[in-house]
This record gives C-alpha cells, sequence and structure tokens, in this order.
C-alpha cells in the first residue's frame, strides 16, 4: 500500500506512461507536443500549446474496498493492515492549435490507455516504495455526460478543448495501525537477591 503520496504517484506514472510512448511525429517539430499533470491553476489560465494534460478532478473512496482488511503476514496475527481505498477520476485534455493535432493527441492517448489499461508496481514503485508487487491500478474510460463535462469546465477560465473522462481504480493508502491494549495487569515479578 501507498503512503498519502500514491496519489499523486498515480498522477507521475500516467505522464511517465504517455511520455516515454509519444509518437516521434507528435512530440518533433513542428508539433512539438507534450505531456504533462494540470492543476487547478493551470487551467484557470488559458491553455497554450499542443499538449495532452492530465487532470484530476475528483478523488472517491471505492465503494467495493471499504473498512477492508488485509491477511495478517508471518506469525503475527494481530498484524492486519487497513487502507483506504481510492478511486482517482481525472481528465486527459488535449489542446492544440490545430483541430488535427488535437484529435491525434486525444486518440493516440485513448489507444495507448486502451491497450495498456492496468498499471502494476513496475509503473509505480519510482513515486513510493511502498506499492507492493500485487497491487495493480485499472484505468478504465468513465461515463461522464456532455452536461457533466460542460460544468466542470464552466468553472475554468479556459475555453473547452478536447477531454476524455477516466478513472483509476484502486489506489490502497496506507493507514496508520490502530492502537492496541494490553491485557489486564494480574500480577508483578520482582527480582530479589539476598542479603
Amino acid at each position: 500500500m501507498a503512503s498519502y503520496k500514491g496519489v499523486q504517484g498515480v498522477l507521475r506514472a500516467l505522464e511517465a506512461f504517455f511520455k516515454s510512448r509519444l509518437p516521434d511525429d507528435l512530440s518533433d517539430g513542428p508539433t512539438n507536443a507534450k505531456v504533462e499533470i494540470l492543476g487547478s491553476s493551470d487551467i484557470a489560465n488559458r491553455l497554450t500549446g499542443n499538449m495532452l494534460g492530465i487532470y484530476l478532478h475528483r478523488i472517491t473512496i471505492d465503494e467495493h474496498g471499504r473498512s477492508r482488511y488485509f491477511a495478517p503476514r508471518g506469525n503475527d496475527l494481530s498484524d492486519t493492515s487497513a487502507e483506504l481505498p481510492l478511486n482517482l477520476h481525472f481528465l486527459l485534455i488535449a489542446n492544440a492549435g490545430s483541430a488535427a493535432i488535437e484529435a491525434d493527441l486525444m486518440s493516440w492517448a485513448m489507444v495507448e490507455l486502451a491497450n495498456h489499461s492496468q498499471f502494476d508496481i513496475s509503473h509505480l514503485q519510482t513515486s513510493d516504495a511502498g506499492w507492493e508487487e500485487n497491487e495493480v491500478l485499472t484505468i478504465t474510460p468513465e461515463d461522464t455526460t456532455t452536461e457533466d463535462l460542460m460544468r466542470i469546465w464552466d468553472v475554468f477560465e479556459s475555453p473547452y478543448t478536447s477531454t476524455m473522462a477516466y478513472v483509476a481504480k484502486t489506489v490502497r493508502l496506507r493507514l496508520q495501525p490502530q492502537r492496541t491494549e494490553g491485557g489486564v495487569l494480574v500480577s508483578r515479578v520482582l527480582a530479589g537477591g539476598s542479603v
């Protein structure tokens, strides 16, 4: 399980994933497209340049993973790990100086995620050493209505551009272990010696 940095780690893993696969005809001149994580302050300004943006717009608690505990490891049966299971709802945003480049950026990104819809420790461990080998993050398109997208974009200063919604399930964040109390003290043995 990851620490609280797991959310940021997933975004960085997505950014690295796209950067490593960006085709030459999109990354080289004259297109010079880039991939970057966008924050709310980035979208509050007009987007410029040819880019594929990754914008985390919502985090939800996974309804199927609430209050889940994992089996103890080794001989210590009291060692159970509590988690906070999160789903990350993010937008892929294609912004470009031409309709053709915008369409190419978005369709390329969608094809990449369709072909590689699961991220494992090889993608995620650089951001947080707490990821375990059996953890897999699944990234799927999210059904979002045009009305919902427009509500999101109404908040931004930037004009609407090609947008596709995705959800990354499930990011498991490690909770602090619960405090345990020992049994009732029934006797006390004091060491004594002869005088």
